[in-house]
């Protein structure tokens, strides 16, 4: 781990001192991501560093590239896997590429990274019914109106399997207009370790996935998710365990440096699989979002969201009570290079 945070902190100083030439092929990116937050139950106002990121990327023309995301993320276990968010070689086939390696989990609408974001926080969808990384192999092209890939990994956020199977899945988009996407994402697989008499249990998601920018300084992007979870519910013993999520957002440019940015989310846990709450529950949220970009690659946004639950006993606070609604504020600055 030690070389590891030492190699992180190396990189860093190359890309400060001593950036790669465009004609080498290597590009080298990345990002600081702080923040301040504060939450009305747990009554925590803290200041943070939450990510700091290096992106290298390697092309050879004609050939394919190379790419490493190193991270450090505020609360991880600083694992090999917590510090290579991305390590994959893509080599070009003709009409299609071929990804090997871990890359980005290509399902859903919102990104990643806090610098790929419209707001400071991911919807639930998000957080409870997709996976974030994927590791193995993946064919992607795209074919006139319509793009596609297709992938076999180990399984959802598994930088090496723990069972004998393979996970599978794909998305196939289509642009009819210019400035409007949609995108059907499937993804199937047994899940959970096969070791000391385990049983893995096939997890399955269904997403669709939308965005338009077909009006100025308008973006507007929603995903619906239904997934199902064999045996897992913890509702009716036995049996599996099913949820759907959707969103909505718009973000609107009010001038080259102010945004605004409004979302609804909802998360529907019938079998208490996902939310951790072990009930049927439905949590709603909404968050509101402007934003203020100083130059380039440097903005700063604030973000207020307020969730609220079916299940009055879904949020603990500071006290130890429960409540059925939680309010989360925050200001996060971010600086992109």
């Amino acid at each position: 781990m030690n070389k590891l945070l030492l190699a992180f902190t190396a990189l860093a100083l190359v890309a400060t001192v001593s950036p790669a030439k465009a004609d080498d092929g290597v590009t080298i990116s990345g990002f600081v991501d702080t923040a301040y937050y504060t939450n009305n139950n747990s009554e925590e106002s803290t200041f943070s560093l939450d990510q700091a990121e290096i992106d290298i990327k390697k092309t050879v023309e004609g050939v394919g590239s190379l790419r490493i995301d190193l991270q450090a993320v505020r609360g991880a276990a600083n694992t090999t896997d917590d510090l290579l968010e991305q390590g994959f070689v893509t080599a070009n086939l003709g009409p299609v590429a071929l990804t090997f390696g871990k890359f980005n989990a290509p399902i859903g609408f919102e990104l990643l990274d806090p610098n790929e974001m419209y707001q400071y926080s991911h919807a639930m969808v998000f957080d409870y019914g997709l996976p974030t990384n994927l590791t193995g192999a993946m064919l992607s092209g795209a074919f006139g109106m319509f793009d596609a890939a297709v992938y076999v990994v180990n399984g959802w956020d598994l930088m090496a399997d723990d069972n004998k199977d393979k996970t599978i899945g794909g998305r196939l988009g289509i642009t009819p207009v210019e400035g409007a996407n949609v995108g059907l994402s499937y993804i199937t697989g047994k899940e959970g370790s096969d070791a000391e008499g385990g049983v893995p249990a096939n997890l399955s998601v269904m997403d669709v996935d939308f965005k338009v920018t077909m009006i100025e300084k308008l973006t507007v992007g929603g995903e619906y998710n239904a997934g199902t979870a064999e045996g897992a519910s913890a509702v009716s013993a036995g049996k599996d365990a099913t949820w759907t999520g959707f969103l909505v957002m718009a973000n609107y440019a009010i001038t080259d440096s102010i945004g605004i940015t409004g979302r609804y989310d909802s998360f529907h846990d019938k079998d208490g699989a996902r939310l951790g709450s072990g009930v049927d529950e439905t949590r709603n949220a909404i968050t509101v979002s402007p934003s203020y970009l100083f130059g380039e690659g440097m903005g700063v946004l604030a973000e207020y969201k307020m969730t609220t639950s079916d299940f009055k006993d879904a949020f603990t606070k500071k006290d130890g009570s429960t409540t059925d609604s939680q309010t989360e504020i925050a200001v996060e600055f971010t600086y992109s290079y």
